[in-house]
């Protein structure tokens, strides 16, 4: 079979080789008319034209591949989620996303080797908030400003003033939590803190900071009987048999779905019923919410437009632009039966 050619693209839209070639590369130089973009990609689609990538690559000094690098794992449904928003604006450029897996400054240092073969024609990197072991995150970056990298951090423990980052906004999950069980009449919030072994991770933190800032915007009580754990959560459950309605909190935010599930468990095994006697929400959502019971109100983190939004400041420094974005996303609350109203 003979295999369709760029020429036979440019007879079949009626345009030039050098537009179909424009258009195919979507070059940001030239440009072109959305009737010919159209029919051009049309034509291509109908004769299932394939671009000759290497050769494309060796002409333009391109790879058309992003670069995807983190540490985290991948069956993280943030990072799929993540992943997802980053290939539906790379596919919408003829681009590809490959992945590179983070352990240490060593395995970091790959990407730029990447960079520089070619492979890669800038990279997102998806970055914890707490500083990783083994990985100086600022002495890296400086790296990446120094071999002029294009490069857009997610997250990360850094805010250099030179890069692009886009941030999941953990602060403003408990804001926006404590404003939504506001606006259902509660006015005495319990917090739900997590384990000792991330209680003073810096997104732990964040949170239980926005939690704190929200009451206090809203002027309601944040006094010590309302901050709980899983090895404490029986002196709540004790409070909140109690017939003292003043001590009694209405509604519990929770760090997380999974302290919420052991939450859930815990209230139902005491005979507390929820959300009759009390609501429940998680500042993350997890698929599991939907199947506990019963199905958790949480506060989801907008993880697949986070993906969009760090490759489109991406695509704009690939275009040339100058970009130092430092961005953080709203969060919404996903309702579903552990919260009720008191008005």
């Amino acid at each position: 079979m003979t295999r369709t050619t760029i020429r036979d693209v440019a007879k079949e839209a009626g345009v030039s080789i050098s537009v179909v070639s424009y258009v195919l590369n979507d070059n940001p130089n030239v440009s072109i008319s959305r009737e010919t973009r159209e029919r051009v990609l049309a034509a291509a689609k109908k004769l299932n034209y394939t671009p000759n990538r290497i050769a494309q690559s060796m002409r333009t000094q391109k790879s058309r591949v992003l670069g995807l690098a983190t540490f985290w794992d991948i069956s993280d449904s943030v990072f799929t989620d993540i992943l997802k928003g980053i290939d539906s604006v790379a596919e919408k450029h003829g681009y590809a996303v490959t992945y590179c897996h983070i352990k240490n400054t060593s395995s970091a240092d790959k990407v730029i080797d990447l960079y520089n073969q070619r492979q890669i024609d800038g990279v997102i990197f998806l970055l914890h908030v707490d500083a990783a072991k083994n990985f100086t995150e600022k002495n890296f970056l400086k790296k990446i400003k120094t071999q002029q990298i294009p490069a857009v951090i997610i997250n990360g423990s850094t805010q250099d003033e030179d890069l692009s980052y886009v941030y999941i906004d953990y602060y403003n999950t408990s804001s926006v939590a404590v404003e939504y069980l506001y606006s259902l009449g509660h006015r005495k919030l319990a917090y739900m803190l997590p384990d000792k072994d991330e209680v003073n991770r810096r997104q732990a933190v964040q949170r239980i900071n926005g939690f704190k800032a929200a009451l206090t915007d809203l002027g309601l009580d944040q006094y010590a009987p309302f901050y709980f754990d899983q090895d404490t959560v029986g002196e709540l459950i004790k409070i909140l048999r109690e017939e003292d309605v003043e001590r009694k909190p209405t509604a519990i935010v929770a760090h997380k779905t999974n302290y919420a599930a052991f939450l859930l468990k815990a209230l139902l095994e005491a005979g507390v019923k929820v959300p009759d006697d009390v609501s429940v929400i998680a500042l993350n959502d997890n698929y599991i919410a939907d199947y506990l019971t019963p199905p958790l109100t949480s506060v989801r983190v907008p993880t697949y437009s986070i993906g969009q939004k760090s490759a489109e400041l991406l695509f704009d420094i690939l275009k040339g632009k100058i970009l130092n974005e430092k961005l953080k996303l709203p969060n919404k609350v996903v309702e579903r039966q552990s919260c009720r109203p008191l008005v």
